[in-house]
């Protein structure tokens, strides 16, 4: 009779899978979720500002990006003044359109008052720019930019 020497199939299982819940476990600490919810909200951020312009040519009428600043958490809402007397309804929810950024991410806007006219050019006609920032690690910020003659977010 011949002695083997190995491992058997469970304990090679047994051994991958402790390691893998290890890994799933530790992993977490080691990589750092910041740079995704900046990414996450510059994205989200573009998307709103794309659905205010195609608001406005929909409707025929100018749509505001109207960012509050001053509250926490920063957000911006869609309306069809600058006052944001009449708000954009999110077809989603039935209530007024409002995109929150997350509680780690500052916003720094060029142009507050940024708007789409009824042609999908930004109001007033000049460049604008969003740099979304982690308040936790301030190297990690993207902007947003929107073109003043073609209104294009980018």
């Amino acid at each position: 009779m011949r002695l083997h020497k190995g491992f058997t199939l469970v304990e090679l299982v047994v051994v991958i899978a402790l390691i893998s819940i290890m890994a799933a476990v530790a992993t977490p600490r080691f990589a750092s979720g910041d740079i995704f919810e900046t990414r996450g909200d510059a994205g989200l951020l573009s998307s709103t500002l794309r659905y205010a312009q195609k608001t406005a040519i929909a409707q025929r009428r100018d749509v505001f990006a109207v960012r509050n600043a001053g509250a926490s958490p920063n957000t911006v809402s869609l309306c069809f003044d600058a006052g944001c007397n009449q708000a954009v309804i999110n077809p989603e929810t039935g209530a007024a359109y409002v995109f929150t950024f997350s509680k780690s991410v500052t916003v720094e806007a060029s142009n507050d008052g940024l708007g789409f006219d009824a042609l999908g050019r930004a109001v007033p006609n000049e460049f604008a720019s969003y740099t979304v920032t982690n308040a936790k690690n301030s190297s990690q910020s993207i902007v947003v930019r929107v073109e003043p003659d073609t209104g294009y977010v980018h």
